[in-house]
């Protein structure tokens, strides 16, 4: 669906979203909210940081890559600063909370207009890698906002349950596809695996909360009962990679198992949904996952394990499959369901179909101007 651009009678609003890691789902979300906006109209900036990993797509927004978290940039501060001149925020909306210390920071640095208002999209609120002071910071950065937009009912329940702060004005949208502009934009690179392999796809950071040992363990349980599957792990490895490697090698699953604990680009990444069967997410712990949407958008069934917000998302018998965390037995069997059952896949299908239009921008761009026009009615 086209976007509109703002009627004569609702002005265009001025925006600066602030993301400061430039790559990973992060920036990909707040690259999707800004050229949505732009398209509507809206002026829309995007301060990020060094090494912006989408500087190469269509955009309709402005892009100032300023942050540096090992030295300062003179010269990039400077661009920044005569930006900011020149647009005039009337809102500065951050996203992320992998570093909410640094969000802090920034909304000090910033806001020093008082007619300027700030929301706030968190991501990850509790993550690996977490510092002792960073509930702190997440706490001052949360009672600033004018408003929160949540993930997931699951995200904002832990915020009221661990810091019994209640953020009056919040909202919740699901996560959208932040792979949207891929399929548009780029062709697919397909991935070096046999052709007769059915193909089951872990895709994200490897970190320990994501329980990619459970999945080898159920792997090897379903290996024997489908020995045309195969599993590809993919993503940014935030662990030793060793111990995984060697269960792989235990089980004697090197020809059935890829392991690539790097960050692949976006050609690849399209590559491996586009051939999957399933996508699979055996999380023990966690905030919310932005593959699902992904899969969604790729019409790909989901198994998923009830933890992070993905009961919220994935309609267990309708778009995926859930089951218990750290339980290979149960992982197994629902893996084995997806390869063999065909009735249960085309039963999926229309639901997957609604599942890849309610994950697309058009709600979350809604919800998120017409909060906008909210906070800014309310101070005029």
């Amino acid at each position: 669906m086209s976007e509109q651009a703002p009627s004569m009678a609702m002005d265009p609003i001025r925006v600066l979203l602030v993301s400061p890691a430039p790559r990973a789902g992060t920036v990909q979300y707040a690259h999707n909210l800004a050229s949505h906006l732009g398209r509507r109209g809206h002026r829309v900036s995007l301060l990020t940081g060094v090494g912006y990993e989408l500087s190469a797509y269509a955009r309709d927004y402005t892009v100032i890559e300023a942050i540096d978290r090992f030295r300062p940039r003179p010269a990039r501060l400077w661009q920044l600063w005569r930006h900011l001149r020149a647009l005039r925020p009337q809102i500065i909306h951050y996203q992320g909370g992998q570093h909410p210390d640094m969000l802090l920071l920034l909304d000090t640095l910033l806001r020093r207009r008082r007619e300027t208002l700030a929301v706030y999209t968190p991501q990850e609120l509790h993550s690996n890698t977490r510092r002792a002071h960073h509930d702190a910071a997440a706490r001052r950065l949360l009672a600033r906002m004018r408003h929160v937009f949540y993930n997931s009912e699951d995200n904002r329940a832990f915020v009221d349950e661990s810091w019994k702060l209640d953020v009056e004005h919040s909202s919740v949208i699901p996560v959208p596809d932040l792979m949207e502009f891929v399929r548009s934009d780029l062709r697919a690179e397909a991935p070096s695996i046999p052709g007769d392999r059915r193909l089951l796809l872990c895709f994200g950071l490897i970190e320990p909360r994501k329980g990619i040992g459970t999945l080898l363990e159920a792997f090897a349980l379903l290996h024997h009962r489908c020995p045309d599957a195969h599993l590809a792990v993919v993503g940014k490895a935030l662990m030793d990679t060793a111990p995984l490697q060697a269960a792989i090698e235990h089980h004697g699953m090197a020809s059935h198992v890829d392991l690539v604990p790097h960050y692949v680009s976006f050609e690849r990444m399209a590559g491996y949904f586009e051939r999957a069967e399933c996508v699979v997410l055996p999380y023990e712990s966690g905030w919310n996952s932005g593959v699902i949407p992904v899969a969604h958008g790729y019409r790909q069934p989901v198994v998923a394990t009830t933890v992070a917000g993905a009961g919220e998302v994935v309609r267990d018998g309708e778009t995926g499959l859930l089951v218990p965390p750290a339980n290979p037995q149960a992982l197994a069997a629902a893996l084995q369901r997806m390869l063999d059952e065909p009735a249960l896949r085309e039963a999926m299908r229309p639901h997957l179909e609604q599942a890849a239009h309610d994950c697309a921008w058009q709600r979350a761009v809604d919800v998120t101007e017409s909060v906008y026009r909210q906070i800014l009615a309310g101070t005029r």
